[in-house]
């Protein structure tokens, strides 16, 4: 079993399927496909469901993303040990999105206290586009962010993972079509000045689907309030880590409608980087293992 494979695993993981995967880590999509069969061989277990046309991992495959990326965090501090490197001390400003301060953020902080005792983390959070200058002038060291629609010469992204869009209703909506709620129901709509209110917009104007807008927010679990009281429907990215108290509204999958990528944004001369990968690691580890990646398409939030 080797590092190499395990990176690649996680790769697959994080960004949904074996070209993609390939694209990031440089290397040609027939030689991922030839790692995952080595590795499974390695297992002697199946780690992908080939059925489908674009293969993907299955449940068994998925259990092993987080323990994956554990061991590839282990052997990065070993090779800090044996290079003589000092324990990661020191202080990290980040940066985070509204809804990632009371979902992901915090689990990742309080992880990366537990292994680095000596570090100090400080968080402000804002709108992911408030939070791209500071990191590019080095106010802040790293944001947690969306991607955003174009990158500074001097700034890098790592994709963490990506959060599909779902719509909302209340609870005793008895409708199950997509277009057939969002053109029927009031639309409570993310503010367009939000780039994931400017996604959403171009998806609607692109489907030909006439809102009836009722507001416009620019906050979700402001949104989310809305719809629980019945007060009409809306279209919001679904948390990558769920809140402590989710309002209990209805979700609803939305086909056709691309997710956002959410990561880790900072400077790619960045004097912190190792601090920026050791968080980056625990970001990832606490939506493998946390996340909702593979809730249900149709649910209560507050199930």
């Amino acid at each position: 079993m080797s590092i190499r494979r395990l990176k690649t695993l996680v790769a697959i993981s994080r960004h949904g399927s074996l070209s993609a995967a390939a694209a990031s880590e440089h290397l040609t999509r027939s030689a991922v496909s030839l790692q995952m069969k080595q590795f499974e061989e390695d297992l002697g277990v199946e780690i992908f469901d080939r059925r489908r046309r674009v293969p993907e991992l299955n449940a068994r495959g998925r259990l092993l993303v987080p323990k994956a990326i554990e061991v590839l965090a282990a052997y990065d501090e070993l090779r800090r040990t044996a290079r003589g490197e000092a324990t990661i001390t020191g202080t990290l400003n980040i940066g985070a999105m509204f809804t990632a301060m009371t979902g992901a953020v915090p689990h990742a902080m309080k992880r990366m206290r537990a292994l680095y005792p000596d570090l100090h983390i400080q968080a402000a959070p804002a709108h992911s586009a408030n939070l791209v200058a500071p990191v590019d002038r080095g106010a802040l060291d790293a944001a947690f962010i969306g991607r955003p629609p174009v990158l500074g010469s001097r700034l890098v992204f790592h994709t963490v993972t990506e959060e599909p869009f779902h719509l909302l209703t209340a609870g005793d909506c008895p409708l199950d079509d997509p277009r057939e709620i969002l053109e029927a129901y009031p639309f409570i709509r993310i503010s367009r000045s939000l780039w994931s209110g400017q996604l959403i917009d171009d998806w609607l104007v692109r489907e030909d689907i006439t809102v009836h807008e009722a507001m416009e927010l620019d906050g979700i679990q402001m949104i989310s309030t809305m719809v629980y009281h019945g007060l009409g429907v809306a279209v919001v990215p679904r948390r990558c880590v769920p809140a402590p108290n989710p309002v209990a509204v209805r979700e609803i999958a939305i086909p056709g409608l691309a997710g956002r990528p959410v990561g880790i944004l900072a400077r790619d001369d960045s004097p912190k980087a190792s601090l920026i990968d050791a968080f980056c690691t625990q970001m990832r580890l606490v939506v493998a293992e946390i996340g909702r990646r593979d809730a249900p398409d149709d649910a209560d939030q507050g199930a």
